[in-house]
């Protein structure tokens, strides 16, 4: 004899279906921007390496000091293009590195901001699931919580 299926026994096994698949996703997206995260904090770090070794470099640019032996056109000449060229150095390293360092830190606060809505939603998943243990008694709760799911994911 086969057993009839009840309707509310179709909708629980379509939702445990639903949350199964959103909780798969969930945990796919975390995965994903947490190593996103890992990687830009890594760049941002070696930036940081970067800027900090170039700071101490582009101070060589300024030696050997000249003395008062240099005199002249050339050496006035070559003095400028030193002084220049340290000028340039100094505003690409404190300038142009921060602001690297800053865009990171805007991309790394906007991925976490995502991940914590995706842990939320998460959560969401796992209360429904253990709703839908608990059997057919609670399946309006468990379709007010699949409704939740959707308003956090699209």
């Amino acid at each position: 004899m086969v057993k009839q299926i009840s309707t509310d026994e179709v909708i629980l096994l379509g939702l445990v279906e639903v949350i199964s698949d959103y909780s798969s996703s969930f945990s796919s997206g975390i995965a994903n921007l947490e190593e996103q995260i890992s990687r830009l904090k890594q760049a941002k770090t070696q930036i940081n390496n970067e800027q900090e070794a170039s700071l101490i470099e582009i101070k060589e640019i300024k030696k050997p000091e000249l003395g008062k032996s240099w005199t002249g056109n050339r050496a006035t000449d070559f003095n400028e293009s030193r002084s220049g060229a340290y000028k340039v150095m100094l505003t690409i390293v404190q300038n142009e590195y921060d602001d690297y360092q800053e865009k990171i830190e805007q991309k790394i606060i906007l991925l976490e901001i995502q991940k914590a809505t995706l842990e939320a939603a998460a959560v969401a998943a796992r209360e429904a699931s253990e709703l839908l243990a608990k059997g057919e008694a609670f399946l309006d709760q468990v379709e007010s919580k699949v409704s939740d799911l959707k308003k956090l994911v699209f």
